[in-house]
């Protein structure tokens, strides 16, 4: 149970651990108070600290993919100025300094550093169940564009839920995959009785009841079929 529990936690944690850090309303304080809980202090302390390193990581990654595109926009619009005026000896001097700017990690490294330091040296946010995260990015993060990239490639990400017995059941699956999927026959049934309910054309819950009846059946026929097929 514990191994198949780390499995899962550990394809997660670090995801989990961005985006409660780039809650305004958290950051790294809410990850040091339950680290903390969990793991004692001196082990909350390197578990805070891997975080914020993958932070780091993060912010350094989407800084160069930013300059890399605006690196090839200045490019092509250098190449698009030159072949209207023809080559000059300043554009052979300014390719001189872009090519020196681009090969300097240091200012990028340091302007990165100071945008996530910056936010993380802010006062939290009241904590409030109104606040919407996205909408708090996209306008009340611009002064953070390298980590408003980040936010909104993260908090879009669907979260999907299974019940806890079915995730880490030691008995296995009860129900197989083949037997616990939807049929386009049954799908299609229940799409037309949501249609007809919504138009108010279901006078008799029994026709309902005795439709999708038939249709389990026809179903059931088709999958014992199926199965049959397969085994011989």
């Amino acid at each position: 149970m514990k191994q198949k529990f780390d499995k899962y936690w550990s394809d997660i944690h670090g995801l989990m651990a961005v985006a409660t850090v780039l809650d305004p309303r958290f950051k790294l304080q809410m990850l040091t108070a339950f680290f903390t809980s969990v793991y004692g202090i001196e082990r909350a302390a390197t578990e805070v600290e891997k975080v914020r390193s993958l932070l780091y990581q993060l912010v350094l990654q989407y800084q160069q993919a930013a300059e890399d595109v605006a690196t090839s926009n200045g490019q092509n619009s250098r190449s698009v100025a030159t072949a209207v005026n023809g080559s000059t000896e300043d554009d052979e001097l300014f390719n001189i300094f872009y090519q020196y700017i681009s090969s300097q990690p240091a200012d990028a490294s340091s302007h990165v550093r100071t945008e996530l330091d910056l936010y993380l040296d802010e006062p939290l946010l009241p904590r409030t169940q109104e606040l919407d995260i996205i909408n708090w990015w996209k306008y009340g993060g611009i002064k953070y564009p390298t980590l408003q990239s980040i936010a909104r490639d993260i908090f879009p990400i669907p979260v999907t839920t299974v019940a806890s017995e079915s995730a880490f059941s030691t008995s296995g699956r009860v129900i197989s995959p083949h037997r616990s999927k939807l049929a386009p026959k049954m799908i299609e049934a229940l799409v037309c009785m949501q249609a007809w309910a919504r138009a108010d054309m279901l006078d008799d819950p029994n026709l309902v009841a005795a439709a999708l009846m038939t249709c389990n059946e026809e179903e059931e026929e088709e999958m014992e079929e199926n199965e049959s097929t397969v085994i011989d």
